[in-house]
């Protein structure tokens, strides 16, 4: 069963159903709902009026609502003498009072009732249910879409007349997993490159498809119209499929059609409609993707080199969120986000340029599946690792997003800003072309034959097979060599398991050995070994975000903030292993876990919660590590207290207005960077474990941390002070620490401090 936009029945082990919220349009078939119900489904047709009013309880006859009743629906409580009613909102659930016009007139194999439908569509929607004359009330089925429960009093039948009986489909499901030679092609990578591709024998398009039947390649003239070419692909020995290409197609559109058997022991074979796997620039989540000649190559030479990961400061944010508040340029269209994001980098005034990060990650831009180009959607679903998401170019059909997004990067490069890539290698969006292309070869199954779901998404990628290892490295190394990304964040990176991880981190750094490795090392199967940290992949560190949130709101785990102060929270070999944050584009933000905590508003923050804020940005940036900050944190940004937002753009986009409101945070929190990134803040950045010694002060007031930290290097001595408390504090220095200097105002500190409750302090 799926709920979203309708819902998905499987009625038998071969026949399924959906029951959409209203009439089909005589559009797209469903097969979105189908597809994310992680069900690989054919022959998709509406059903006829008679069993459309039998699972429903009407059905649009003519001028008229036909409610049926069949007498097998009940065969313990219906007879043929029965006499039946219909009770509704209408008669106030009393037919009685009005036998001969609610009475249902008895046929051959049920009873019927005919009704004016716009006297009907003029209280709908409307619940209503059938009666006998005994009271015997007839309970609908509860899979249904126009079911709802009854407030405690079972379930009733609604009539809406935006469903008119258009609104089920029936389809087959290819049930059992094939396993035709799938062990020998989920051993064996394909060679060579895939898509529309151009070398030197000339330009064809090449397709991985080994158990397939037959594939054709569907050329189109316009992307929504009519197939004007379809040409038979011919399968080769190492099984991929090839056709030649002709130079004049480029600008044109296409898909494949792939054909499948249904089974292993069965003849019979249905067609998938599919978009190129590899396919460089696409027009919608659905295709068709775009001939093109392939962007050049960044040489060596013209590379972006980000700095050591130990040396960056992250700020995660999202391409829309980041300037959707922003007018843009006259010329540039609403919605074209590379394109506007691109001028707001390249301005004096940008948000992002003023808060001193170096490095930004960005949310999904592999082209995932909104279904519009109005649609806000974080991106964690992709269907294409090859394509910029469509949704964010000015002309989706021109393929700009290719131009557009290289432009964006090399925009972020000039400003001396790394551009990190959040990439979702673990599960697919709809619609699932990998699905259609060969379920048993691109995805996890359990021993029933369905989708696994350690992801939480329904269809886990299956990471240790060859050809899906073969397009994620792919997709990886193009987009550092065409568009010179900096680095990846692995979503839910358990799922791809160490040695595809290991095997990613070899070929990256082969291209770009300063690029920066990131994973979030759990899922809902467990999380990564510790066989990781023998690796260059820094791991996002959820034990910070989790222990500085308990000092702050309940003013425990002190022991592990300490731990933080010293890079030793995850136990990480070495420091920069742990991704420090507290605040990510997922779950409530920071100040909604403070106000929720304490049942304070979000629209109008104590100073008490703004220092809190302070306090925990603080201790992400000056301990050991590679902090990661969220796009707003530095000036309250909050989601009302909503949890999840990955289709809120309201919520989501940065309200520059709260930047000036609370100025002053922001500020120190741009000094905090600038004092990390500068000679002097090095120590914050130590590569090893043995590049600072770290002693804690004791015998200090309730709630007062003091670590002293000796930097190898310089021979420099540094000691931070915080209060965890939301009481000021008093605290007598040790005799070495008087007459220190405080480096983030340069004033001279005497025998005592006094720190302010969320306050802190750094000594030189």
């Amino acid at each position: 069963m799926y709920n979203d936009g309708g819902k998905v029945f499987e009625s038998s082990q071969e026949n399924g159903l959906v029951f959409l919220k209203r009439d089909w349009n005589g559009g797209c078939l469903p097969y979105d709902l189908v597809e994310q119900a992680g069900i690989l489904a054919t022959n998709f047709s509406l059903i006829d009026g008679s069993f459309r009013s039998s699972l429903g309880g009407y059905v649009k006859v003519g001028a008229d609502a036909l409610f049926r009743l069949e007498q097998n629906q009940f065969p313990s409580q219906l007879h043929h003498e029965s006499e039946v009613f219909l009770a509704s909102d209408l008669n106030t659930w009393n037919p009685f009072a009005n036998p001969n016009r609610w009475r249902m007139k008895r046929r051959q194999n049920g009873w019927e009732l005919f009704i004016n439908w716009d006297v009907l569509a003029g209280h709908s929607p409307f619940a209503f249910k059938f009666v006998t004359q005994d009271l015997t009330w007839l309970e609908p089925c509860s899979h249904y879409v126009s079911v709802e429960d009854a407030m405690g009093e079972g379930k009733n039948y609604i009539f809406d007349s935006t469903r008119t009986g258009k609104d089920i489909f029936s389809f087959d499901i290819v049930k059992s997993p094939r396993q035709e030679k799938l062990q020998h092609w989920l051993q064996n990578r394909p060679e060579g490159d895939f898509g529309y591709v151009r070398d030197g024998q000339g330009n064809k398009f090449r397709l991985f498809a080994p158990r397939a039947k037959g594939v054709d390649l569907l050329i189109y003239d316009d992307p929504k119209g009519a197939v004007k070419k379809r040409i038979p692909l011919a399968l080769s020995s190492d099984g991929s499929w090839e056709a030649q290409a002709q130079p004049s197609w480029e600008g044109l559109f296409y898909l494949y059609g792939v054909t499948q058997k249904l089974d292993d022991e069965s003849s019979e074979t249905f067609e998938k409609i599919i978009l190129d796997p590899y396919a460089r620039a696409v027009c919608n989540r659905g295709g068709p993707g775009i001939i093109q000649t392939h962007p050049r190559k960044v040489a060596k030479e013209e590379q972006f080199h980000p700095p050591h990961i130990k040396d960056l400061v992250i700020m995660e944010a999202h391409v829309r969120d980041l300037v959707d508040n922003i007018e843009p340029q006259p010329e540039v269209p609403l919605d074209a986000w590379f394109h506007r994001l691109t001028d707001w980098i390249s301005s004096d005034h940008c948000y992002l340029k003023q808060t001193g990060v170096n490095a930004v990650e960005f949310q999904p831009i592999q082209e995932f599946d909104a279904r519009s180009r109005d649609e806000y959607h974080w991106g964690y679903m992709p269907v294409n690792f090859f394509s910029p998401a469509s949704t964010f170019s000015s002309d989706p059909s021109q393929g700009n997003g290719v131009k557009e997004f290289k432009m964006l990067v090399e925009a972020f490069h000039k400003a001396g800003i790394a551009v990190i890539l959040d990439v979702v290698y673990n599960h697919v969006g709809v619609p699932g072309h990998l699905l259609n292309l060969d379920r048993e070869l691109y995805f996890r199954l359990d021993t029933q034959g369905k989708l696994q779901n350690f992801s939480g998404c329904g269809n886990d990628l299956n990471c240790e097979s060859e050809p899906t290892r073969k397009i994620v490295l792919d997709s990886l190394i193009y987009l550092v060599e065409v568009y010179d990304i900096d680095g990846f964040r692995f979503d839910l990176g358990e799922l791809l398991g160490i040695e595809l991880l290991s095997e990613i981190e070899t070929e990256l750094r082969k291209i770009k050995p300063s690029i920066a490795l990131i994973a979030e090392p759990w899922s809902f199967r467990g999380r990564l070994p510790n066989k990781i940290k023998d690796s260059t992949f820094s791991l996002w560190s959820d034990e910070c975000r989790e222990k500085v949130f308990s000092c702050l709101a309940h003013h425990n785990c002190e022991a592990e903030v300490y731990k933080l102060v010293r890079g030793e929270l995850d136990d990480p070999l070495h420091p920069w292993h742990s991704v420090n944050y507290i605040e990510s584009h997922d779950d409530f933000s920071f100040v909604d876990r403070i106000c929720q905590s304490r049942e304070v508003s979000t629209q109008n923050f104590t100073i008490e919660i703004v220092k809190m804020n302070r306090l925990a940005l603080f201790l992400v940036l000056f301990s050991p590590g590679v902090p990661m900050i969220s796009a707003g944190q530095d000036f309250m940004r909050h989601k009302s207290g909503n949890c999840n937002t990955y289709q809120r753009g309201d919520l989501n986009a940065l309200d520059y207005e709260n930047f000036a409101k609370y100025n002053e945070l922001s500020t120190e929190i741009q000094k905090f960077i600038r004092f990390r990134l500068s000679d002097e803040g090095e120590f914050l950045r130590p590569e090893k474990k043995t590049d600072c010694e770290y002693q804690q002060i004791c015998d200090l007031p309730h709630g007062v941390v003091a670590i002293e930290i000796h930097h190898i290097k310089t021979a420099s001595e540094y000691c931070i002070l915080f209060n965890y408390t939301g009481q000021d504090r008093r605290v007598s220095l040790p005799v070495k620490w008087m007459e220190s200097e405080c480096v983030l105002s340069r004033l001279k500190v005497h025998s005592t401090l006094s720190i302010a409750g969320y306050g802190y302090f750094v000594l030189h």
